[in-house]
């Protein structure tokens, strides 16, 4: 199935959660924050199962000045 990440189409198995999401794309387990369809999504609910078309948006914290 597909998913949008960040505006970029990802094909993922279908009982693939968000968590597993960010580990195949490489984020850090810390500093990231998640959206899924427009709401800001809770570390303690990245065990949530994506679904065909779900859109995503990751933000890693960078550091830097």
């Amino acid at each position: 199935m597909i998913v949008v990440v960040n505006e970029q189409n990802v094909e993922v198995g279908e009982q693939t959660t968000v968590a597993a999401l960010l580990e195949s794309l490489g984020y850090p387990d810390r500093g990231v924050a998640v959206a899924m369809d427009s709401a800001v999504l809770p570390r303690s609910h990245w065990g949530t199962t994506l679904f065909d078309g779900a859109r995503v948006e990751v933000v890693a914290a960078v550091q830097g000045g």
